[in-house]
């Protein structure tokens, strides 16, 4: 009964009991996963990152919220897979602080394609990237188009700014500014989600912080080190489990109507269907 229930892709209710849709990717048996709808279904991949978030946060914040964000939303939305986390991305800025882990730019998109070629063979063809990390936006954006001069057949959607859609809440909750790396809000969001792992303690003032930029209007290597010189930006002191709830559940709901737009997508299909016929590919 309860395998059933799951299997559906809605939430249920059993004698009294909330039954929660079963998304996680690696958490099925193969049967499950031959079950599912594969015209209907999304396959999302979180990405994130290992570096520093400050004195006070852990290395793979990004990772940890973008992975709770999309469980809960694709729980929300079904059908939807979410697979393991990718904490492993690109983070070359934050090399100089202990604990960072970063790829090199082909290392990651040749794994973003491994991965996303290995979805397609499993019969799933809408791939969702749920990006949690500011320093992936730009081999993420390249990723795309790299996909597409291959000739990929799978329907790749990109989410690259973490929280694009949701400047206004942000502003609604927000009480400091700069907002950033492990700020007030994300520290917020990391109180909610994990506050066991959070040790504000350690911070004892705002962010000191360089400029901006080497030369401004032109972007250099050295942008992000001379700016984030603490590996923070703006007051966390500021945070609240509260406010991290809030902006959660927003976060949430944005993925949740995405997953929701990209299953009701049919234009993209039919668009590079007659670009690949007229490319060549």
């Amino acid at each position: 009964m309860i395998h059933l229930l799951l299997r559906l892709g809605k939430r249920y209710t059993l004698y009294g009991v909330v039954l929660h849709l079963a998304v996680n990717w690696v958490e099925l048996a193969y049967p499950d996963i031959a079950s599912m709808d594969r015209e209907k279904t999304v396959v999302v991949l979180p990405v994130g990152s290992i570096e520093v978030h400050g004195p006070h946060l852990p290395l793979g914040l990004d990772t940890l919220m973008i992975y709770n964000v999309a469980l809960e939303a694709s729980r929300r939305s079904p059908p939807a897979l979410v697979l393991p986390p990718l904490y492993y991305a690109y983070v070359p800025e934050n090399r100089h602080f202990p604990g960072a882990i970063s790829l090199s730019g082909s290392t990651f998109l040749k794994l973003l394609e491994e991965i996303c070629d290995e979805v397609y063979r499993n019969g799933f063809k809408r791939i969702l990237i749920l990006n949690g990390h500011g320093g992936n936006r730009r081999p993420l954006s390249l990723f795309v188009r790299e996909m597409q001069e291959k000739g990929k057949r799978y329907l790749l959607y990109a989410w690259v700014e973490p929280i694009e859609g949701l400047e206004e809440l942000l502003n609604e909750i927000r009480e400091t500014e700069p907002v950033g790396h492990a700020c007030e809000i994300e520290t917020s969001i990391a109180l909610h989600l994990f506050p066991h792992l959070c040790k504000l303690e350690r911070v004892k003032g705002p962010a000191k912080l360089g400029p901006a930029s080497v030369v401004e209007g032109v972007r250099t290597m050295a942008d992000w080190v001379c700016y984030a010189v603490e590996g923070y930006v703006g007051d966390p002191r500021a945070a609240t489990a509260e406010k991290g709830r809030r902006f959660f559940e927003g976060w949430v709901s944005r993925v949740a109507k995405i997953l929701e737009e990209i299953r009701r997508d049919r234009l993209y299909e039919q668009v590079m269907s007659d670009y690949y016929a007229r490319a060549g590919k």
